[in-house]
C-alpha cells in the first residue's frame, strides 16, 4: 500500500464553455427515466461537465455512476448492486448495448457517456487563473495510480492531481479504515476517482461516500489504467462501432470471461425482460396527469390519474417528493384509465430511492401495468383494494420468478 501526495500543476478553475444550467436541484427535477429497474438521466457530456463544476463550486455532495452492462447484470441478480445504482445523485448510461435497448423501450438517450470520455473532458479544458479541479485516485493496477497522477501534473490544463493511494487487494471493510479516509481528506481533492473493479468500488463509495471531504466521488473502471498509459482506450473508430470491448479483451486478455459471461446475461434480459415490455410506452389521447396528496399520520396517500408521462410529470413530482419528506409510507391509488411511461417509472424510482421500496404499496394498477413494474424489478406490494385479478396475476408471477 503507497500513499504520495502530487506535486502541484499551475492553478486552473474549472469552468464551463458556454452557458450549460445546472443539471437538478434534488432528485424529483432529474429528468430521470427507468431501464429495467435502473434510473437513467437524460444528460449528455456536457450537462454532466456542468453538474461536476457545481458540486465542486457550491461544496455540493455528488455521487454519480455510469452503468454499463455488466452494471446491469449485476443489478438485474441482487437488488444490494441495484440499490448501490439507485442510491447515486446522477446516473449516465454507457454501453452501446443499454442505449439500443433504451431507445427501444422509448428512453430518449442521445447518446452514451463514458467514465472515460467524461475525464477526458475535464481533463482536457484549458487552465484558467484560479482553482484547478483537484483528483485523487483510488485504486487501479500496482504503480497505475501513481503514474496517473504524474502524468496528469506534467499537463498544464484545468486538472490537478492532488494525491493517490493503492489499496491493495482486501475487502472493502479493511480499504475504508481511518488511515485510508484521513489520508485522502488531508489532500483536500475535489474529486475521489475509484477504479477498484465496479462491484467492490461501488461497495466502498457507499460505506464512505458520507465520510469523504470531496464533494464529487465516482467509479470510473479503468480510468486510472488509461492515464496511467498502462493500457490503451480503444480507438475512436472501433468506440463507435460498438466494438471497444474486443479491444479491452485485445488488451487485457482475462476479461475475455467476464465479457462473455454478461453477454449470455444480456441476452437473457433481453428476451425475458425487455422485449415483453416493446410497444408498451404510454402513450395516446386523454386526460392530463394529476396527484392529489393526502398526507396521514400512518401513510402518505396519493391519487394518480390521466396521462402520467414525461411531459406533464410536475404534478407527481411536486406530490413524490412532499410524500419522501413526510418520511411515511405511502399508497399509490392508480384512477381508472391511468396511464404511465418510463419517465413516470423514473421519477418512482426516486421515491423509492428517498423511502424504500417496502413502504410503497400500489392500488388500482392492471395486470398489464404491473408486469410492467415486476419487469422493472419494482416488486411493490399490492394493496387490500386491488381487484382479485390482480391479486391472482401476482402470486402467478411470484411463483413463476
Amino acid at each position: 500500500m503507497t500513499n504520495s501526495k502530487a506535486s502541484a500543476a499551475s492553478g486552473a478553475t474549472t469552468r464551463l464553455r458556454g452557458p450549460v444550467a445546472s443539471l437538478r436541484r434534488d432528485d424529483f427535477d432529474r429528468d430521470v427515466w427507468c431501464l429495467l429497474g435502473l434510473p437513467v438521466d437524460m444528460a449528455d457530456i456536457n450537462q454532466a461537465v456542468a453538474a461536476i463544476d457545481t458540486a465542486v463550486r457550491s461544496g455540493a455532495r455528488l455521487s454519480f455512476v455510469t452503468p454499463n452492462v455488466n452494471w446491469l447484470v449485476r443489478a438485474a441478480r441482487d437488488r444490494q448492486e441495484r440499490r448501490r445504482i439507485l442510491n447515486a445523485d446522477l446516473s449516465l448510461i454507457d454501453g452501446g448495448p443499454l442505449v439500443l435497448m433504451a431507445r427501444l423501450l422509448g428512453i430518449p438517450v442521445s447518446t452514451r457517456v463514458a467514465g472515460s470520455d467524461l475525464f477526458e473532458a475535464l481533463r482536457r479544458r484549458p487552465a484558467f487563473v484560479g482553482h484547478p479541479l483537484k483528483i485523487f485516485f483510488f485504486g487501479g493496477r500496482d504503480g497505475a495510480a501513481e503514474a496517473a497522477a504524474k502524468m496528469i501534473n506534467a499537463e498544464s490544463n484545468g486538472v490537478q492531481a492532488v494525491g493517490w493511494r493503492n489499496p491493495g487487494y482486501g475487502d472493502v471493510e479493511s480499504m475504508s479504515g481511518e488511515d485510508v479516509i484521513n489520508d485522502i481528506n488531508a489532500t483536500a481533492p475535489d474529486f475521489v476517482i475509484v477504479a477498484l473493479g465496479a462491484a467492490k468500488g461501488q461497495a466502498w463509495i457507499e460505506r464512505n461516500r458520507e465520510r469523504l471531504m470531496a464533494p464529487v466521488t465516482a467509479h470510473l473502471g479503468a480510468v486510472i489504467d488509461f492515464t496511467a498509459g498502462g493500457i490503451a482506450r480503444a480507438p475512436r473508430r472501433l468506440q463507435h462501432l460498438g466494438l471497444e470491448w474486443a479491444w479491452r479483451i485485445k488488451e487485457e486478455p482475462s476479461l475475455w470471461r467476464r465479457y462473455f459471461e454478461d453477454a449470455i446475461a444480456l441476452a437473457g434480459l433481453f428476451l425475458t425482460r425487455v422485449a415483453p415490455q416493446l410497444g408498451r410506452a404510454g402513450r395516446g389521447a386523454g386526460a392530463p396527469a394529476g396527484a392529489a396528496i393526502m398526507l396521514g399520520v400512518a401513510e402518505s396517500r396519493i391519487e394518480l390519474s390521466g396521462r402520467l408521462l414525461r411531459r406533464g410529470l410536475a404534478p407527481v413530482s411536486d406530490a413524490f417528493r412532499q410524500a419522501a419528506s413526510a418520511n411515511r409510507p405511502v399508497r399509490l391509488v392508480f384512477a381508472p384509465g391511468a396511464r404511465f411511461d418510463r419517465a413516470f417509472l423514473g421519477m418512482l424510482l426516486m421515491l423509492e430511492k428517498h423511502i424504500g421500496a417496502e413502504r410503497i404499496t400500489l392500488e388500482g394498477v392492471s395486470p398489464a401495468q404491473r408486469r410492467v413494474l415486476r419487469l422493472n424489478s419494482m416488486n411493490y406490494a399490492c394493496g387490500a383494494a386491488a381487484s382479485a385479478e390482480q391479486q391472482a396475476s401476482d402470486a402467478k408471477e411470484r411463483v413463476a420468478s
